[in-house]
């Protein structure tokens, strides 16, 4: 039992009941074995000497066990929280405080200001935590703000739709396997890795961000809704989701005074696995086999961010086609529909056009 817990953070032992009589209990063979007055069971040994993380590990295992995992961004951080402070532990922490426990979901990697929260009242995130759901919490959060990569000097707030479009596709290559890469106690190894490439790909787009048919037909009505859905894509597509730009055209003012760009890309998106349409976000009612996409995506950006995209299926794989020059896209249907949205989005301003075909 030495090894347990690693010595940190031991109860001290219980004693045996003093009475003055022998108790009995069987070995590991199924043999009696007589244990002397004074001495502890096998069993009262072992519970005597759980240390705080193994209590904190069997509740979460109870709550595992009762169906009651704790979803975090669309997928588990592997704790269930409110097991946690229904626990025995987070209880008598709580009486210490002289406020009782209560749940409150992770903000640890809610710590970029892209990751801003719903408009409701604040407060209830100031109300007193168990010390062990506390202590994890900040755990995770210097994890994450650790592993954060410097942005190459870029001022992020004078970033036009071309350089967000193209951040947000090199997170999205990220690759990350699809299958479950679990540590000895069932804990998935790769969940601090999605809910990175998640909280980066995210950090691209504003809080107002909405996904919409180039029709104005509503996708993804906001934030919480598009993070669902691309937690699901990432961690369901597995290491072989990739998207590729064939096409872009960009827009911007003449004067090269835009309050806002704008990025038409046609994309072809790989392996790409998908929540089922009308059913949940997170994929927990399904997703779509893995399949080839091809897309036009209007980004529109202001302030560093992307605040709005628009999406229609490239029906004439336009971006896909080698022949297909600047005149032939622009005089398809296709890109008439986003030629004009853009000059109702930039109030009939006059507007120079920029393609690539890479």
């Amino acid at each position: 039992m030495e090894g347990r817990g690693r010595g940190r953070g031991k109860r001290p032992l219980e004693g045996p009941p003093d009475d003055g009589k022998a108790r009995f209990e069987r070995d590991e063979h199924g043999d009696l074995k007589v244990v002397k007055p004074g001495e502890l069971l096998s069993s009262e040994k072992y519970e005597a000497e759980k240390t705080e993380e193994d209590l904190h590990y069997e509740a979460y295992l109870s709550g595992k066990a009762a169906g009651k995992i704790r979803e975090i961004g669309g997928f588990s951080d592997g704790v269930d929280r409110a097991a946690v402070a229904d626990s025995n532990y987070a209880r008598e922490s709580a009486a210490k405080e002289g406020e009782p426990s209560k749940y409150a979901p992770s903000r640890a990697y809610n710590n970029s200001l892209k990751f801003k929260h719903s408009k409701t009242s604040q407060a209830d995130s100031g109300a007193s935590r168990a010390d062990g759901i506390r202590a994890l919490d900040q755990a995770m959060r210097r994890a994450a703000e650790g592993s954060d990569d410097d942005e190459d000097g870029i001022d992020s707030l004078s970033m036009n739709a071309v350089q967000l479009a193209n951040r947000a596709m090199e997170v999205y290559n990220t690759q990350i396997s699809n299958l479950a890469q679990l540590d000895v106690h069932g804990n998935d190894l790769r969940l601090p890795l999605l809910e990175r490439k998640l909280r980066k790909f995210a950090e691209c787009f504003g809080e107002e961000i909405s996904v919409k048919t180039v029709q104005g037909q509503p996708v993804l009505k906001d934030f919480d809704s598009f993070k669902k859905r691309y937690g699901t894509v990432f961690r369901e597509s597995g290491a072989a989701l990739r998207g590729e730009v064939r096409k872009r055209f960009y827009f911007e003012r003449q004067d090269g005074n835009a309050t806002e760009t704008y990025c038409l890309d046609f994309e072809l998106h790989s392996s790409l696995v998908t929540p089922r349409p009308g059913l949940a976000l997170d994929g927990s009612m399904g997703c779509l086999p893995p399949r080839e996409q091809e897309l036009m995506v209007l980004y529109v950006a202001s302030g560093g961010e992307i605040t709005s995209m628009y999406i229609s299926r490239d029906e004439k794989a336009l971006g896909s086609d080698p022949a297909a020059d600047q005149g032939q896209i622009e005089g398809s249907d296709a890109f008439g529909a986003f030629r004009q949205l853009i000059e109702k989005l930039s109030d009939g301003e006059a507007l120079d056009t920029h393609f690539n075909a890479y």
